[in-house]
């Protein structure tokens, strides 16, 4: 029979390591679990935004309490994401988090992609909240707020943070703020003990490596290989900076090419997050930074340059270690799914250890890592296909990505696509659990024009019928409030939550 896992230690806090900490208890009330983290690494405390997946991960898988959460971390709702992008004919296109094009709506004969092949602007009411910069707060006729709980979130990292700091203490976690000065293996190669700075140590059945991009059980002590993902995607450095905010709140992700890469901008309640994600190979720190600058000229001195390099580790699951984060794999935050491995690799392990009965077997693990592997890569290719297809600025760099990028499995997607038009059974060429579904892929090739054979037959369109269901958009979009007024409504407790 295999080992019980009884003691689980996670090596590293941050985002990673209290998320990973509070899920296993939360599910498994009666495992002993300890962080072990070291303050004198500082959290990058900047703004960090979500897919839609993470409110379900942290409202109704962890069961996190949405007005405590809201008045703790001050979230901002991220309704899509804003690209300027694509075709330079076109100012923007937004990418809203809901499955409307690949969906049949009841009233109409085919999927809503056949209806705006042209334009996606106004495909759906979130799309339309992006336009206006308003909130997925409604005001009902009888006067009550409800939520459309179909968002991402934005939220400053270093607040989060401490906000599950405070949940994993009140769980009973135990936290051990101490360096760790050396490591001990055992005779079969598992991970015995973590010698801490005050000379004590702390042994486990199972270790969660947190450690970041340091990877320091995962990759350094068991060696585990590194699948790099650099011949999809080019970029290896990003500058942040931040500024007060003096405007409206955007709610959305806005991703701006720019000549080596592309900029983000993530907005909190009281600042403004930008980060330019560049190629080293193309571009030198300092012209970027200069780049960066003449862009927002509202951004503050104490500015932060990163190094990082993109792909995976063949497994996250080796031995009795498993790799959170980044400590497991890495790419750039241009679709911002850095907290939602975070949460799919630690749901992952949750589900094998109940199914266990915290005995996982090699066949359980084996799955695991094929299933963590699948979605990592399916991130890449989707991420790839932003860079094949951009061509809103044509410099060197975008010309290498026209030219060079490999985008993986996506590259059958993108032929049914080029051939066959937006029709849903594509779906099928799809990974198991795509992360983004055929309707993210729609919304990306759609949004950025690019060609296809298809052409609609606009007679046998039910046009009519079509602008009944925008007009029908746009009347919602009168009842829902601005951002600030939301805010507003969720800290007066006035609301009710519609989650997805």
């Amino acid at each position: 029979m295999e080992k019980i896992i009884q003691n689980v230690v996670v090596f590293g806090g941050g985002s990673a390591g209290f998320l990973s900490a509070l899920a296993l208890k939360f599910k498994m009330p009666f495992l002993n679990v300890v962080v072990v983290h070291s303050k004198t690494i500082p959290i990058i405390g900047v703004g960090e935004a979500t897919t839609a997946w993470i409110p379900w991960f942290l409202h109704q898988y962890l069961g996190l309490n949405r007005e405590q959460f809201y008045e703790e971390t001050q979230p901002v709702w991220k309704l899509g994401i804003k690209f300027i992008w694509g075709d330079p004919s076109q100012s923007h296109f937004n990418y809203p988090f809901v499955t409307h094009l690949a969906d049949k709506l009841a009233v109409l004969q085919k999927s809503t992609a056949y209806y705006c092949l042209d334009s996606t602007t106004d495909s759906s009411i979130y799309s339309l909240l992006m336009e206006q910069y308003k909130s997925p707060c409604f005001r009902r006729q009888d006067g009550e707020f409800v939520i459309d709980e179909r968002f991402g979130y934005h939220i400053e990292n270093s607040s989060f943070v401490a906000y599950l700091e405070r949940l994993a203490l009140e769980l009973g976690i135990k936290i051990i703020d101490q360096p760790v000065v050396d490591i001990t293996v055992a005779e079969n190669g598992d991970i015995h003990q973590l010698c801490l700075q005050d000379g004590t140590s702390v042994t486990g059945d199972l270790f969660i490596d947190c450690s970041g991009f340091r990877s320091t059980l995962l990759g350094e002590i068991l060696q585990e290989p590194f699948c790099s993902f650099a011949t999809s995607l080019f970029c290896d450095s990003a500058v942040t900076g931040t500024w007060m905010r003096d405007d409206s709140i955007y709610p959305f992700t806005t991703a701006e090419t720019m000549q080596a890469g592309w900029c983000w901008q993530i907005d909190l309640q009281d600042r403004v997050n930008r980060g330019y994600v560049y190629s080293s190979a193309f571009i030198s720190d300092e012209a970027a930074l200069q780049e960066m600058r003449q862009k927002n000229p509202l951004m503050r001195d104490d500015f932060s340059q990163i190094r990082f390099k993109s792909g995976r580790h063949q497994r996250f699951w080796v031995k009795n270690v498993v790799a959170v984060g980044n400590a497991s794999g890495f790419v750039e935050p241009l679709e911002s799914t850095g907290l939602h491995m975070i949460g799919e690799t630690i749901k992952c392990v949750c589900d094998v250890l109940i199914d266990s009965d915290q005995r996982p077997t090699p066949a359980l693990i084996n799955l695991a890592n094929r299933a963590i592997a699948q979605k990592w890569d399916d991130i890449r290719d989707f991420l790839s296909i932003h860079f094949k297809f951009n061509h809103y600025v044509e410099s060197e760099f975008w010309q290498h990505c026209q030219q060079h990028t490999d985008i993986g499995e996506a590259a059958a997607i993108v032929d049914f696509f080029q051939n066959n038009g937006p029709s849903p059974i594509g779906q099928i060429l799809l990974r198991p659990n795509s992360v983004f579904g055929y309707n993210g892929y729609l919304n990306l090739l759609m949004g950025q024009r690019v060609a296809t054979k298809y052409q609609n037959k606009h007679e046998t369109l039910d046009l009519d019928y079509w602008r009944q269901v925008k007009n029908y958009f746009m009347k919602n979009c009168d009842n829902a409030l601005s951002i600030h007024e939301a805010i507003q409504v969720v800290k007066e407790r006035k609301c009710q939550w519609l989650s997805s």
